[in-house]
């Protein structure tokens, strides 16, 4: 809910006015005594200067250099070498952490993933899977989303209104709920919804383990474009879904569908970079960083779900959001490929999901990992992975961030079926 906290005005008249000018012309009328230098800087031979003196540049010069030299003379001497940082390293790097929007979009995010992004939107299979037709009807949806963006209570300070005619307006700053907690909000209550819906319908076997704002973070080298400086991906999805069955990992596309997505040859984006929008910083951690990572547990990612707060001045294009998505789950799908040791030789294909919420539209990936390597120069016929996407989907349309939602409108119920669909598709769709 958006509030405008109450302040009161404090009158001011003509009676005030005498009474501050007389408080103002006595309290000038005071005067200060002299500046003194404290015993304390004598005894430590600090040289003082007279600010109301000329200025001589080389005698001061000369004063405050002998008198750093002493200082120095007579600091104490640390014997021991400086220890290594056990995590911060010098090797140079690409960072990726979603702060910069892809230049060059969707083909960007393919050639930096070795992607071949399949035509059509998610498979008719898997749209189709009877599984994923779970009872739940468009008013269990609208009490989803009215809990982010209505009926929570928060009351945290709001950034400031930004009004691109009327730029010179200076709007009164509102307090509420933030759009990110709204939208993690509205993505907790539609996966509880799924979860719920397919542990009743025996879609799921095993209930799933969610893990909320857990960092992740994982790097690529090699190729064409990481050979010399790595890419290091980080991210901080809001839901983190693992499972310890293995056929939430179960790729979509068989052994014929990958061998023809090889002979496709991977986006020309010439001129433009693939890494002109990374950071340049040292690798921090050279180890996976993934939550339940350890061997007793045996997890398996599911699927990342996150939102983004488009910029009021710069708002990303539905392109550049879907770049990002692509990347974020690429960055998924490293970690669980990696989480045991593997850094080179990937032994099976597997499938991680990955679900953006950005001003009620969700874009949808299913990222396919075939393969570990990076773009190379001649590996136009290499083994290529392979990504499934629905750009920007609009499942509802929200109010600005200074407004108040009463109710939910213009919500399109496909839009959610296909997110169902996406979170209960299991299993390769494919015969072949």
């Amino acid at each position: 809910m958006v509030f405008r906290k109450y302040r009161a005005v404090k009158q001011w008249g003509k009676m005030d006015t005498r009474i501050f000018k007389e408080i103002y012309n006595s309290r000038n009328k005071r005067k200060m005594p002299a500046f003194e230098v404290p015993d304390a800087v004598k005894a430590l031979g600090v040289p003082v200067f007279e600010p109301n003196e000329i200025f001589q540049l080389s005698n001061r010069k000369n004063l405050v250099e002998q008198a750093a030299k002493e200082h120095m003379e007579n600091e104490l001497k640390f014997t021991e070498p400086p220890q290594q940082h056990p995590l911060q390293k010098s090797h140079p790097a690409y960072i990726f952490e979603a702060a910069e929007p892809m230049s060059d979009g969707i083909a960007q995010a393919a050639v930096l993933t070795r992607s071949v992004v399949a035509t059509g939107g998610l498979p008719d299979t898997i749209l189709l899977n009877s599984a994923a037709k779970l009872e739940i009807d468009e008013e269990m949806v609208k009490d989803a989303i009215l809990h982010g963006e209505r009926y929570n209570p928060s009351l945290e300070k709001l950034p400031a209104r930004f009004d691109p005619v009327m730029f010179w307006i200076r709007h009164p700053r509102l307090h509420g709920t933030p759009v990110i907690k709204k939208n993690n909000i509205i993505l907790n209550n539609l996966l509880r919804h799924v979860v719920l819906g397919g542990l009743r319908t025996q879609a799921l076997k095993q209930n799933f383990q969610v893990n909320r704002d857990s960092p992740l973070s994982v790097y690529v080298s090699g190729g064409q474009y990481f050979s010399k400086n790595a890419l290091v991906l980080r991210a901080q999805p809001h839901l983190t879904v693992q499972s310890a069955d293995s056929t939430v990992t179960m790729p979509w596309a068989g052994p014929i569908d990958v061998k023809a997505v090889c002979a496709e040859p991977l986006p020309d984006i010439y001129p433009i970079s693939p890494v002109i929008d990374f950071s340049m910083d040292t690798i921090y951690n050279d180890d996976v960083l993934l939550t339940r990572r350890s061997q007793q547990q045996k997890t398996h990612i599911h699927s990342i779900l996150w939102s983004r707060e488009q910029d009021q001045k710069y708002p990303w294009t539905s392109e550049q959001n879907m770049a990002n998505a692509i990347l974020t789950t690429y960055a998924a799908a490293v970690a669980e490929a990696t989480r045991n040791g593997a850094t080179t030789e990937l032994e099976k294909p597997l499938l991680v999901r990955g679900v953006q919420l950005v001003n009620g539209r969700l874009d949808l990936v299913a990222m396919q990992l075939n393969t570990l390597k990076p773009t190379s120069e001649a590996g136009n016929n290499d083994e290529k992975n392979i990504v499934w996407i629905e750009k920007g989907l609009r499942l509802y349309k929200p109010t600005p961030y200074y407004e108040q939602m009463d109710t939910v409108e213009k919500l399109d119920m496909t839009v959610f079926h296909k997110f169902v669909a996406l979170m209960l598709g299991f299993g390769a769709p494919h015969a072949h």
